[in-house]
């Protein structure tokens, strides 16, 4: 299984969030100039940018994280009780963790991009379908509201180790494909599992808005 995009050189802004309804247990994050957000489970951490530049982007010039930071919104989240980086898109995780991002396109970007390339964004699921090693348990086009579309996927995903995780992604592109919207959650299959319920609700969460 041949991972394809990692969160090394990301670009990454603060995290907005917005307190959640009294008793709800859940926070808002909020990108207000992407008019995008979701929520996540109060007790589960999120990684701002300072967090993320210090452990990702070290070794950029001030000019190329100045570029990634005016090109991309990216936050990070942790259900772990004793929360690391290092958890982020981990194949035998033991509990749910993710990324968030909207992302400018370039041209190049923009002239290429499909729903295949969306579809392995993080993970070569494609690859991992045709070598067996991958399973595809959702599978949904979606076509939103302000001309948005691309696709939500769930798939079971086995690792050299034999271990087993899960991945549940939805990736969208805006009308004009200038930005791509993603939100990833993930963890170990036995994870996934027992934590469903509390993971459907931070992905039907995420919400994009045209501007």
């Amino acid at each position: 299984m041949r991972r394809v995009i990692t969160l090394i050189g990301a670009g990454l802004v603060a995290v907005g969030v917005l307190a959640g309804c009294a008793g709800s247990g859940y926070d808002y994050v909020k990108s207000s100039s992407d008019r995008t957000y979701f929520k996540v489970p109060s007790k589960w951490t999120l990684y701002d940018e300072q967090d993320l530049a210090d452990r990702f982007n070290g070794d950029l010039t001030d000019a190329q994280r100045k570029q990634l930071l005016d090109d991309t919104w990216r936050v990070a989240f942790d259900a772990s009780p004793n929360p690391n980086l290092g958890h982020l898109l981990e194949t035998n995780a033991k509990d749910p963790s993710g990324v968030a991002l909207v992302r400018t396109l370039n041209f190049d970007d923009a002239d290429s991009v499909s729903l295949s390339a969306l579809r392995n964004y993080f993970f070569d699921v494609d690859t991992a379908m045709n070598d067996g090693t991958g399973e595809v348990t959702t599978y949904e086009d979606l076509s939103l509201d302000g001309g948005f579309h691309g696709s939500h996927l769930v798939a079971n995903l086995t690792m050299t180790d034999g271990s087993v995780m899960t991945i549940d992604q939805t990736m969208l592109l805006d009308q004009a494909t200038t930005k791509l919207y993603a939100l990833i959650v993930s963890c170990s299959s036995v994870c996934y599992e027992h934590n469903s319920k509390q993971i459907k609700e931070v992905v039907d969460s995420w919400t994009v808005r045209a501007t």
